[in-house]
């Protein structure tokens, strides 16, 4: 078994800064039917592909990040907070604006007011960004592609990765289907599956494992010859918001450790179960990882 501080993993995907304001509701605004917020607290942490660049790094292993910002505070922000988490950095500014998501929540009981996006969406254009990144000599255990169909995931960069040696595992997105090629696993979730076809027209489609999550009904693995179920674990779901993020996450650094697919995706179940527990879009603690990984292997689940 491969160390977690041994690891290189590289994560690729659609990178966007997750904002918070929080405040206290008491009364109506006299100008129209609209809770007025007191804010108490703002700040800001890395969503889309990022929060799959900090689950990784919460666990040890180092990460490459590959993604395209705006030229603009926001974009500066998500570069400050990789090199901040010791994240090697590929950010082109091909992006008109930083994908950025803001969430205004009541904090008393914790209720989500209101979310407002800023996104411009348009492919980026792979040649330059994949140039640069040819003169990065380097071998990486596991490619995390963590696709929102925000632009970064193209066809040309898709066959480029298709020409190195690397196991390419993907979180995808239904409506690039088309360009993700024959990869080793991905991870949609069950409507995500139906649209792409169903898990079994996937298997028989070029892919070597489909690990469909379920939510409270936990996951299904599908390969070659067979499928498992996986059961959830009855937790008090909080939040759900960065689960399918975690669950790339996990297996992307529980197979680069030498892990099969399957015990992999038994660890991915119950760090999801942990992260849908909490508050925001959370992560999983090394020694939280850890410990399910020793209860793992004594056959305690």
């Amino acid at each position: 078994m491969k160390s977690l501080e041994d690891i290189e993993i590289l994560v690729i995907g659609d990178i966007m800064l997750d904002k918070y304001i929080l405040g206290e509701v008491e009364r109506i605004s006299p100008e129209a039917p609209v809770p007025i917020v007191h804010v108490y607290n703002e700040y800001s942490t890395l969503g889309g592909c990022g929060n799959v660049v900090r689950n990784i790094k919460e666990l040890g292993p180092k990460v490459t990040c590959l993604a395209s910002i705006g030229n603009d505070d926001n974009g500066e922000i998500i570069s400050r907070k990789l090199y901040d988490l010791d994240v090697e950095r590929f950010l082109t500014q091909q992006s008109d604006t930083t994908i950025t998501k803001e969430r205004v929540i009541a904090s008393e009981r914790k209720i989500q007011m209101i979310r407002i996006d800023r996104e411009l969406v348009k492919p980026v254009d792979a040649t330059h960004i994949i140039e640069s990144f040819k003169t990065h000599d380097k071998e990486y255990d596991i490619i995390v592609i963590s696709d929102y169909a925000k632009g970064m995931i193209t066809k040309d960069l898709m066959d480029y990765l298709h020409t190195r040696p690397e196991r390419i595992i993907i979180d995808p997105k239904p409506k690039n289907k088309n360009i993700y090629g024959q990869v080793y696993l991905i991870t949609p979730n069950e409507k995500e599956s139906s649209d792409m076809g169903g898990s079994i027209n996937l298997i028989s489609s070029g892919y070597e494992y489909v690990l469909e999550t379920k939510g409270k009904r936990g996951m299904t693995l599908h390969g070659k010859r067979q499928f498992w179920s996986i059961p959830a674990d009855e937790v008090e779901v909080y939040n759900v918001s960065g689960a399918g993020d975690t669950v790339i996450a996990i297996m992307a650094t529980a197979l680069s450790m030498g892990w099969n697919p399957l015990d992999s995706a038994y660890i991915a179940n119950k760090c999801a179960s942990y992260v849908v527990t909490k508050s925001g879009t959370s992560t999983v603690p090394k020694n939280i990882f850890m410990k399910l990984l020793k209860e793992y292997k004594k056959g305690i689940y």
